[in-house]
């Protein structure tokens, strides 16, 4: 293996566990030293296992129905053989929203496909079951969503988020 490589997979595997460590650190929260009560951090209102509990199973990627999440923003995460391989987040709730990002991946037009990831969510989609989390429809819900996305990729740590590091 060159030295290049070594130092890439090094690096991944540190970015890795820099991740898990903040997942499990946001989940868990902190003390406050004036009070000295442990206090669990929230994301747009709600707490992070609130958060957990909200995905929705809305089928397989190649046959769900993605009309009624036009306007929402939030995250989608794929599911193969049981595993979460990916974990995306659509963040444009006036231009299609969930809608919109997901069905990129099943058009014919591969203008969303650039990255790896894009490519192996196309070429898996008839296998891939979809869960959605719905944040909301404002500008508030896409900060909610970019802080959520980071938590569960760490939470996660999903084969094809990897991909393209």
């Amino acid at each position: 293996m060159s030295l290049l490589k070594t130092l890439k997979k090094i690096g991944n595997a540190v970015i890795d566990e820099a991740m898990k460590q903040q997942s499990k650190q946001m989940r868990s929260g902190s003390r406050n030293p004036a009070t000295g009560r442990n206090e669990v951090p929230t994301i747009g209102g709600k707490t992070l296992r609130e958060w957990e509990s909200g995905w929705q199973y809305v089928g397989y990627l190649d046959s769900i129905d993605l009309s009624r999440y036009s306007s929402y923003v939030g995250l989608y995460k794929a599911e193969l053989d049981g595993e979460v391989m990916y974990v995306g987040r659509a963040v444009e709730y006036s231009n299609g929203g969930i809608r919109k990002r997901l069905s990129d991946y099943t058009r014919a037009s591969d203008s969303a496909r650039k990255h790896t990831s894009g490519r192996l969510m196309h070429a898996n989609a008839a296998d891939l079951k979809i869960y959605l989390l719905l944040v909301g429809t404002d500008e508030e819900a896409v900060a909610a969503t970019k802080q959520l996305e980071r938590y569960f990729i760490g939470k996660y740590s999903p084969a094809w988020n990897k991909v393209f590091r």
